[in-house]
C-alpha cells in the first residue's frame, strides 16, 4: 500500500506562527566524535510545523492529548481542492461527507513553505464552512496553511472545537493525494495536559 508523508520536517530555527515562542531549536548535544553516539535535544512550541490542535486549544475543560483515544487521530480522509483567500461553504457543493472522517482542504499554499509569504495572508475557512463541518460528524479538518482562522483569529477554531473536531495544520504534499477516500493518520505525542502536538501525518491508499 502506498504511504504518502504529509508532514513538513522540523528543523532548527524554522519559521512558526507569528508571535509563538520559543524559537524552534533542534540541537545536537553529542556527536559520534564526542562519545560514539548521537544525542539530540528539542525546544519548541507544541504548535510547530505540521501539528494537531485539539479542542483544548480554545475550550477549557477538554481532555489533554494523553486522555484522547487514538481513534480520534485516524480515519477515512478525503481531499478537496479549495480556493485561496476565504474558503466558502460551497467549496463542498455536491460532496457527500457521510463516509468522511477527515476533510483535507488543498489550497496549494504549501508552495510558500520556507518563505516569508507562508505566514502572511494565508487561506482560511469561512464561518459558514466551519458551521457546515461542525455538523458533519467529522473527526477533524486538515489544511496546507497555518490555521483555519486569520492571524490572531479564533472564530472557526471555536466552532470546530465546540463540535469536538481537531485541526491538522501545515500539511504538506497534498498534491500526491488521490481522488476518493484514503486512510489518514496524524498521531500526536502523548503529552499530558497538552492541547497540541507536532505529528507525522500520513495517507495510505
Amino acid at each position: 500500500m502506498p504511504i504518502v508523508d504529509l508532514s513538513h520536517a522540523i528543523v532548527d530555527g524554522m519559521a512558526q506562527y507569528p508571535g509563538d515562542t520559543p524559537a524552534p531549536r533542534v540541537r545536537r548535544l553529542m556527536g559520534f566524535a564526542d562519545g560514539g553516539h548521537q544525542v539530540s535535544a528539542l525546544d519548541f512550541s507544541c504548535h510547530v510545523g505540521t501539528h494537531i490542535d485539539t479542542p483544548l486549544h480554545f475550550r477549557a475543560g477538554q481532555p489533554g492529548l494523553e486522555a484522547m483515544p487514538l481513534e480520534r487521530f485516524r480515519g477515512r480522509g478525503c481531499v478537496v481542492d479549495a480556493c485561496q483567500g476565504i474558503i466558502p461553504a460551497d467549496a463542498l457543493a455536491g460532496l457527500d461527507l457521510a463516509p468522511v472522517d477527515y476533510l483535507i482542504l488543498r489550497t496549494g499554499w504549501e508552495r510558500h513553505w520556507g518563505t516569508p509569504q507562508y505566514y502572511r495572508d494565508w487561506p482560511t475557512i469561512s464561518c459558514d464552512l466551519a458551521r457546515l463541518l461542525a455538523l458533519a460528524g467529522l473527526k477533524g479538518v486538515g489544511l496546507d496553511s497555518p490555521s483555519c482562522d486569520p492571524l490572531n483569529g479564533r472564530n472557526c477554531h471555536d466552532l470546530l472545537a465546540a463540535a469536538g473536531l481537531v485541526n491538522v495544520e501545515n500539511l504538506a504534499n497534498l498534491g500526491a493525494l488521490p481522488a476518493g477516500l484514503f486512510e489518514f493518520m496524524a498521531l500526536p505525542l502523548k503529552l499530558a495536559g497538552a492541547e497540541a502536538s507536532p505529528v507525522r501525518a500520513i495517507a495510505v491508499f
